[in-house]
């Protein structure tokens, strides 16, 4: 089993109407991703593996600004693991994360790791861990 960290309020596993409760905390830390990075950050989030894929539907809780299908899908990239989402409100909003991801991200210029099945697998295993304990 291989424990990954939250990305902060992006790092849970709910449907769009508990999300909207983040609303208010998502728009207090939005716009403080300098322009320049906000592609870049976004595509690593869209380019690490999912780890466990959601159908559904998420709409942007801040601005109505975009939806998301499969949104509250969860990607990880071995250390952290985040909503499909967050993605958008990053290169949208500009959505500031956890400090220790972004130089996580920067030591990486960006770029999503690749993670094998056998390490997708133990993450998968970690989360079955966090439902069997609620």
């Amino acid at each position: 089993m291989r424990q990954v960290i939250p990305l902060g309020l992006f790092g849970t596993l709910s449907g769009n109407s508990r999300f909207s409760r983040n609303a208010e905390e998502i728009k207090k830390i939005s716009g403080q991703v300098p322009v320049d990075e906000h592609a870049h950050v976004a595509e690593y989030l869209r380019t690490a593996p999912v780890i466990i894929a959601l159908m559904g539907y998420t709409e942007d809780v801040v601005g109505q600004e975009f939806s998301v299908m499969g949104g509250s899908a969860l990607h990880s990239d071995g250390t952290y693991y985040w909503r499909r989402d967050t993605a958008d409100y990053v290169e949208i909003y500009g959505t500031l994360l956890p400090a220790e991801f972004m130089e996580h991200g920067t030591k990486t210029e960006w770029h999503a790791p690749f993670l094998t099945d056998i390490e997708i697998m133990e993450i998968d295993d970690y989360f079955m861990s966090l439902r069997t304990q609620s």
